[in-house]
């Protein structure tokens, strides 16, 4: 995989803003046995790109710190961009924190821009943990048609301090009325014993009575934690992934 740290200036954030990406490259041995001076221009690979959030009081390196997401990326062939957003909660916060328009519109426009490795025209995916979660799955309802899946893993159900009050926002039970007639691909996950385990199970009883095909799955003996985490992001690279 190859790594960068792209930072560049955002109209949505009003200043400079860095993101992480990873592309799937060859590996040593590819590399080795490559007789061509310029293998990457013989032959132009294009890749899925995940747009990776993460939670509450983390930055965009938690998912690589934390998690074992490029070796997932690179065993199937994804691109990878991770995100943080100063506990924004990945909406429209303010006229110059405007998280939303940053993650659907203005960063992947950047990214097709400068990487002949990733187009429009290849899946596009977005997942989270914890408030990354919650970010995932509002940006997901709120652009069906960007997104081939949303994978939120132990989600906030709501964003704290009645921020969707204060900033005229719709809630998730919301989003879900508003698309319960449309197709979904959402990959929901939560442990027993994490501390919102309980809101997420009347969530979860919710959205059986709106959205057939969505619900929770349960893991027993798993808390608010990367342990968690890093097994279910795994399923969802499995289950999707697979050829």
């Amino acid at each position: 995989m190859a790594r960068y740290i792209l930072e560049f200036q955002s109209s949505a954030l009003y200043r400079n803003t860095e993101v992480i990406v990873y592309i799937p490259t060859m590996n040593l041995q590819e590399t080795i046995q490559n007789k061509s001076k310029t293998p990457y221009q013989d032959e132009v690979k294009q890749y899925p790109l995940m747009i990776l959030l993460s939670g509450f009081g983390s930055s965009k390196t938690a998912w690589e710190q934390r998690s074992t997401i490029e070796q997932l990326a690179d065993q199937y062939k994804i691109a990878l961009c991770m995100i943080g957003c100063e506990n924004k909660w990945y909406v429209n916060y303010s006229p110059v924190d405007r998280w939303a328009d940053f993650i659907n519109d203005e960063l992947p426009d950047f990214l097709y821009g400068n990487f002949t490795a990733l187009s429009k025209k290849m899946p596009r995916y977005i997942a989270g943990c914890s408030m990354g979660g919650y970010g995932a799955l509002r940006n997901y309802l709120e652009h069906l048609q960007l997104y081939q899946g949303c994978c939120a893993l132990s989600p906030a159900t709501r964003a704290d301090n009645d921020l969707e009050q204060v900033l005229k926002l719709k809630s998730l039970k919301d989003l879900f009325i508003d698309t319960k007639d449309e197709p979904k691909n959402i990959y929901l996950s939560i442990g027993d014993k994490d501390f919102i385990y309980a809101q997420s199970l009347e969530f979860d009883t919710y959205l059986r009575e709106i959205c057939q095909d969505v619900s929770y799955k349960i893991v027993e003996g798993y808390g608010h934690t990367w342990d968690l985490w890093n097994l279910e992001i795994a399923e969802f690279f499995k289950l999707h992934f697979t050829k």
